[in-house]
């Protein structure tokens, strides 16, 4: 029997008249804009979305399609100014806001506030920040410093995935955040690629849309947006759109069965946004434009064919020389909202971010962008902010400061650094070993060298970085050298001269094959006869260009939880367990990984 199924004409009348007199006596009446209800179902939802869309003026509504960022630590007057007038949906904040918890609270209680100020309440500001975890986080010691997304593509672990997403959110939620830029969905096929590397979990294709799947989840948990990126793939590249337009010259079955993969299981995963790739796909843009500003991507492929409802939010489209040294970044603003775009990331143009936002209220006037591609954008915004309490009631108020200790107890989180480390140490990889475990007397010289760019482990007296506080927990006569990305000519000295006196030597290098100085020093060491072991902190293909190496460990990384474990592995205290995820050409498959003997 149909329970749901239409009530006889009789029964009409009666709930008619019912919801009148209701009306008429003022004892119901339909919420404000923006108003929840318990067991609110999503057509209520949708129809504060459409409440919005008709009350916002066309000014009102081009500003939710600008997310700006600023240029230091504290509320700039352009900033201020564009929020409280209406010509700015959200904001992105970099490593420049400063990392101080409590402080960037209250800066971000303070922009939400000044969409209170406007005469009438505006829909609240999208605040967002790239915390990928790895080689992207912009906030590191107190916020939990996280490895990458090749760490945990190592583990291979979607509980991983999802747990690290859902704690960087919990962060950044008790900072004012409510959109993580990340995960990153590129598939990681090309050893070559200058942008992405350890950023993306891998080059299966299936692989990483599941970790990118429990990743969007993760996050989304925490009432933080997510976004799926660099959308259709910024993988298998060898350019770097901050310098020049990259171009994937596949035929349009590989880039469907390879770099759409993940953005599909993203979209399966309700994510509100994905970020599109400054890259021109010939296969699927036809008209020879970059993703961001091709309607044969954004909106035929993205939006109708894959059935994406959310937010398209361009990457920085003012930093960009594949974008400004092409079409100019005026231009490039129109282009990418015509051709789908619903977001414009202008992170930088301090002093003309007012007047970007008039040029494309001037396309919009002029008709050269049409109302229903506005409307559509501003409607998407509407619902991601409606989803994430950012549509106020009618007659709110700007809601009051949270209290320091919960800002302070969320970020500086115990239980969060120890799922740090146990991802690090369960992701490292033992690809190669001649010489593991180490068998030393007690005072036995372990040298250990690390990249100077490295994390240092915020309670070591010594100020070591994860891989010497690592080896020295396991082994008491540890000596640690930092080298510059270039090393210099001290630093090279200082590492010879004690590793004549080591009995073993541990050598941490962020891609050594790009950098000849710390090539040269590897090959100098190992051919001195003595135990040398490499740790990939960077992207594990140092093999090709050093293939002398007999013991390798790939840590994709150097934050304190890429490297912390290394000391255990290394003496036999603790087995390794991840494995490649990436092939490293001509050597190892995906999957390759292995034991202590």
């Amino acid at each position: 029997m149909n329970l749901f199924r239409t009530p006889p004409c009789f029964l009409k009348l009666p709930v008619l008249v019912l919801v009148l007199s209701l009306l008429l006596t003022g004892c119901w009446k339909p919420a404000s804009p923006g108003q929840q209800e318990p067991g609110d179902s999503p057509p209520r939802e949708e129809r504060a979305v459409d409440w919005w869309l008709e009350h916002l003026t066309v000014e009102e509504k081009v500003g939710q399609l600008f997310w700006f960022g600023m240029p230091e630590e504290t509320l700039s007057p352009e900033a201020e100014q564009l929020i409280r007038e209406g010509k700015a949906g959200g904001f992105i904040f970099f490593a420049r806001q400063g990392n101080d918890p409590v402080r960037l609270r209250r800066l971000t209680e303070a922009m939400q506030a000044l969409t209170f100020e406007h005469g009438r309440p505006l829909p609240g500001l999208v605040i967002a920040v790239d915390q990928e975890g790895g080689l992207v986080q912009r906030w590191t010691y107190p916020f939990t410093t996280w490895p990458g997304a090749m760490a945990i593509g190592a583990t291979g672990s979607a509980a991983y995935a999802e747990q690290v997403a859902a704690a960087i959110a919990e962060e950044l939620a008790a900072v004012g955040i409510n959109l993580n830029l990340s995960p990153v969905a590129d598939v990681n096929n090309n050893p070559l690629n200058p942008v992405i590397g350890i950023r993306s979990f891998g080059e299966d294709p299936t692989a990483v849309g599941k970790l990118v799947a429990a990743a969007v989840r993760g996050t989304q948990a925490q009432n933080v947006s997510a976004a799926a990126k660099h959308f259709p793939g910024h993988g298998d590249t060898t350019t770097d759109s901050h310098r020049a337009l990259p171009i994937v010259d596949h035929p349009w079955e590989r880039l469907n069965q390879v770099e759409l993969v993940p953005f599909r299981s993203a979209i399966a995963s309700d994510v509100d946004v994905i970020m599109s790739a400054h890259v021109a796909f010939p296969a699927v843009a036809t008209d020879g434009l970059p993703a961001t500003l091709s309607p044969h991507v954004l909106q035929k492929l993205l939006k109708d064919q894959m059935g994406f409802e959310g937010v398209v939010v361009t990457d920085a489209i003012d930093t960009m020389k594949a974008i400004t040294n092409h079409w100019g970044l005026e231009e490039a603003l129109v282009m990418a909202i015509n051709a789908g775009a619903d977001a414009l990331l202008v992170t930088e143009s301090f002093g003309q971010q007012e007047y970007l936002y008039q040029v494309v209220l001037r396309a919009v006037q002029e008709g050269r962008i049409p109302q229903a591609r506005l409307n559509d954008a501003v409607r998407r915004h509407l619902r991601l902010k409606a989803k994430r309490g950012l549509l106020p009631a009618e007659g709110a108020e700007a809601p009051p400061p949270i209290e320091e200790s919960a800002i302070l107890a969320a970020v500086n989180n115990q239980s969060h650094r120890q799922l740090a480390l146990q991802v690090g140490m369960d992701a490292l990889t033992l690809v190669r070993n001649q010489h593991l475990p180490l068998r030393l007397a007690t005072g036995d010289l372990v040298l250990a060298v690390a990249p100077s760019q490295a994390e240092r482990v915020p309670d070591s007296p010594e100020g070591l970085t994860g891989l010497g506080a690592g080896l020295k927990a396991h082994h008491p006569t540890v000596r640690e050298v930092l080298v510059d990305t270039v090393p210099t000519a001290q630093q090279a000295d200082e590492v010879r001269t004690l590793a004549a006196q080591a009995a073993a030597i541990v050598y941490a290098a962020y891609n050594p094959a790009d950098y000849p100085g710390h090539r040269e020093l590897i090959q100098e060491l190992i051919a001195s006869g003595k135990p040398v072991i490499v740790v990939g902190a960077g992207e594990p293909y140092d093999l090709i260009a050093l293939p002398e190496i007999q013991t390798y460990i790939a840590a994709y990384g150097y934050q304190v939880p890429n490297l912390r474990g290394v000391g255990a592995l290394v003496f036999g205290k603790a087995s390794p367990k991840g494995k490649l995820p990436v092939s490293i050409p001509g050597l190892y498959p995906v999957g390759h990984g292995l034991t202590l003997p």
